[in-house]
């Protein structure tokens, strides 16, 4: 074989290795997140917890800590909040539900998830929500159940999921009621579902 022809032959198998090593360093493909750790239960509203997201990766095959590149999110938004850092907080005790890690590496999205619980979950306490009216100005509000007549009786507790119907009277010196953390309102009636304890208030203008 002369010296050209093997020249030649070399030069492409170098250039196949190199096309090889290219390959494989700009296909790095994430493949599966696990978070850490796998699950929580909390004991009481406030507790915290920081997670942490762990990426598994091929081409080149390597585990790291991707928490600050990953989507998080919640399915439970009444038992905690969490932060783009992964700060989870606990809301209530009550409840269950999936904390999620999503990072998307065209063509495919790859999740991974964590189960959380609150201690209250089945309990007595866990099936109910109190709702407090709070008034400002010259006014006074009842509910549709005949228990809340505030001022006076301005919190009471009623079954999870109900739906409480909230009326104004409108005091002198007043002309209007503005409601907030309704779910619904329309003049001097305001709708709240009660999935989580709420504090509605009723300002007179």
């Amino acid at each position: 074989m002369s010296r050209k022809w093997l020249s030649i032959i070399v030069l492409i198998a170098v250039a196949t290795f190199l096309l090889s090593v290219s390959s494989c360093g700009f296909n790095s493909h994430l493949v599966s997140i696990q978070i850490q750790p796998a699950g929580a239960t909390f004991q009481a509203v406030g507790a915290s917890i920081v997670f942490k997201a762990i990426g598994t990766y091929i081409h080149p095959p390597e585990t790291k800590d991707i928490t600050s590149l990953v989507t998080w999110s919640v399915d439970s938004q009444n038992l905690v909040t969490i932060t783009d850092t992964s700060l989870v907080t606990a809301l209530s005790i009550c409840g269950s539900g999936n904390l999620t890690a999503s990072y998307y590496d065209s063509p495919n999205l790859v999740s991974g998830s964590a189960f959380l619980t609150g201690t209250g979950q089945g309990t007595s306490a866990c099936n109910q929500a109190i709702l407090t009216v709070n008034i400002v100005g010259s006014g006074s509000v009842i509910d549709s159940t005949g228990v809340i007549k505030c001022p006076g009786t301005c919190s009471a507790d009623y079954a999870l999921g109900s739906t409480i119907g909230l009326t104004a009277t409108i005091g002198s010196g007043a002309s209007q009621v503005n409601w907030t953390n309704c779910n619904s309102f329309a003049g001097n009636t305001c709708t709240v579902v009660l999935n989580v304890d709420t504090t509605v208030t009723a300002t007179f203008q």
